[in-house]
């Protein structure tokens, strides 16, 4: 869409790179880019031996079954390395790969050798900034095997049942069933639970970056902590063998580097690299807080009753520096952002936190998983970032009615680009919105349908074109997300309903819940507390 509609703009692609002011031709890009990746982890410690004894739990084959049915799951839409041969050559030819593909991973299972053909990765850089102009700059995206990767599924799918007893339930990442909305949810009712004791004079939070977090993996280290959670000593030996002597290159324009080794990092791009950092951070933690963990992505709280206890969350940022000097890690103390939440917009809390030999201003507001989080709740912050986001979409959108895309076309961008950023986690903060908000959120569907029919009323084109209106369509998403909750006893948010045990026969007292009675505004709107006042209402209003 924008090549239709920017015909003019150079492809940036087209333009040699510039590193430190200087440009570089392609093939010099390649290698030393190439060489940034694969030393910027630091050097690798020795890989302890796996000792396997006969005694061990033998991992169990796949049946040709269960190999067909892996491969149908194959989406021909992903890039393949150009030594590989396309996805879709696998699924037309199914029954032919079918077998030797499960003979290949059967023999992968029973000598806990993962194969080192599917070890190589060509690297394509993706631009993290508009301009770059360091190696940094660049995001490493490694396109596999496809076949490799499917093979990966099948080693998460053997350490499943384990992976669920070992990670910790703050973690939120790479977990079935659950995600980013369900992080800022649990984030979100913490802190208002505990701004509504009225001893609680404001919250203190850290979020915490570390730098090159998977890049710095090292695998010395995960062997000795899954050897700690007790994992089948085959996987161990197979993971370790997974991450051992791995092969990569970085591919440019038609320009690629050669293939150099790597020892060090969770390979990214991998299916299975994710699950290792879970595995590999599962202990980082600090005694006395609570903490919210999406991949590398770090947060730890603490409520503070005594207002000149400005630095309370220091001690868990001197413990994770801790943490990350015996795992190899590097925090980032430049990214690391504290904040101090409270609901009074007379009091504010802006001493400077003092962590060892530096201090750290508490931000108004922070970033957590896309979503804007503001010291007081307001959610203002978060409001003007969607609108402003959405108004260069709005635009493109009148630019593509011009050239003559029907409504059809319209309605679907509308769907698709702007009310999808609209909608994005709206489970975890819309029913904390303000009255005001959820109109300045509405003015942006009603200029995006205008575009789309311009002769009728607001109410007339949501009628035509058969949408709710968005707050309605944010409550329905936000309520549909609270059923999910209530229907999954596994899920870990599932311990935040407040069931009603009460045995009497009145109406009121058959209603599911029983929220708490709550103090501040905030937490009454809370998500759970706000979905289950609204739950019972709707049953006894049925009634």
């Amino acid at each position: 869409m924008k090549s239709i509609t920017e015909p003019n703009k150079t492809d940036r692609a087209d333009k040699l790179p510039t590193i430190d002011g200087s440009v570089m031709t392609p093939s010099s890009f390649c290698d030393k880019l190439n060489h940034y990746y694969s030393t910027v982890g630091g050097e690798a410690m020795p890989l302890p031996s796996v000792p396997i004894l006969e005694s061990d739990m033998h991992l169990e084959p796949l049946s040709l079954g269960e190999t067909k049915h892996l491969m149908n799951k194959l989406d021909v839409g992903k890039s393949t390395s150009s030594e590989d041969f396309p996805t879709w050559v696998s699924l037309e030819g199914i029954e032919d790969v079918c077998l030797p593909l499960n003979n290949i991973i059967n023999s992968m299972l029973s000598t806990s050798e993962f194969p080192n053909k599917w070890k190589r990765a060509q690297i394509r850089p993706i631009p993290k900034v508009a301009c770059p102009s360091k190696y940094k700059d660049y995001r490493p995206v490694s396109i596999l095997f496809h076949l490799g990767k499917l093979s990966e599924e099948v080693i998460i799918n053997k350490m499943r049942s384990k992976l669920e007893d070992v990670i910790e339930p703050a973690q939120f990442a790479y977990q079935p069933h659950i995600g980013t909305v369900d992080a800022l949810i649990k984030l979100l009712d913490d802190f208002t639970s505990e701004l509504d004791n009225p001893n609680v004079k404001y919250i203190q939070s850290a979020a915490l970056d570390f730098s090159k977090a998977f890049d710095r993996l090292q695998p010395a280290v995960l062997i000795q902590k899954l050897e700690g959670y007790n994992f089948n000593p085959r996987i161990i030996s197979l993971i370790s063998s997974f991450l051992d002597n791995r092969l990569q290159c970085v591919k440019y324009g038609n320009e690629q580097s050669q293939y150099i080794s790597t020892k060090v990092g969770a390979p990214q791009g991998t299916k299975l690299g994710p699950i290792l950092w879970l595995l590999y951070s599962n202990d980082l933690a600090a005694d006395g807080f609570n903490h919210i963990k999406y991949a590398d992505d770090t947060t730890f709280y603490t409520s503070v009753v005594n207002p000149n206890h400005t630095s309370a969350i220091a001690s868990s940022v001197l413990s994770t520096q801790q943490w990350a000097t015996d795992n190899n890690m590097q925090l980032n103390s430049e990214k690391t952002e504290v904040m101090n939440t409270n609901l009074s917009y007379k009091l504010n809390y802006e001493q400077d936190v003092v962590i060892d030999d530096f201090s750290l201003s508490p931000n108004a507001y922070t970033k957590f998983l896309g979503v804007f989080i503001d010291n007081k709740l307001s959610f203002n912050k978060h409001v003007d970032f969607l609108v402003t986001k959405c108004s260069s979409r709005l635009f493109l959108m009148r630019k593509l009615k011009t050239i003559g895309l029907d409504e059809l076309g319209l309605l679907t961008f509308y769907l698709t680009n702007i009310r999808s950023i609209l909608a994005y986690a709206a489970p975890a903060w819309f029913s904390l919105l303000g009255d005001q908000n959820c109109e300045r959120l509405e003015k942006v569907q009603r200029a995006a349908l205008k575009v789309i029919k311009p002769d009728l009323e607001y109410e007339e084109r949501l009628e035509c074109l058969h949408i709710p209106r968005l707050r309605d369509f944010l409550f329905d998403i936000s309520y549909a997300h609270f059923l999910k909750i209530v229907d999954n006893k596994s899920h870990p948010l599932f311990s935040k309903l407040i069931f009603n045990n009460s045995s009497r026969t009145s109406s009121r007292a058959k209603c599911i819940f029983r929220p708490k009675l709550c103090r501040t505004e905030k937490r009454r709107k809370s998500f759970f507390n706000f979905f289950m006042t609204y739950h019972d209402n709707r049953l006894v209003y049925n009634e």
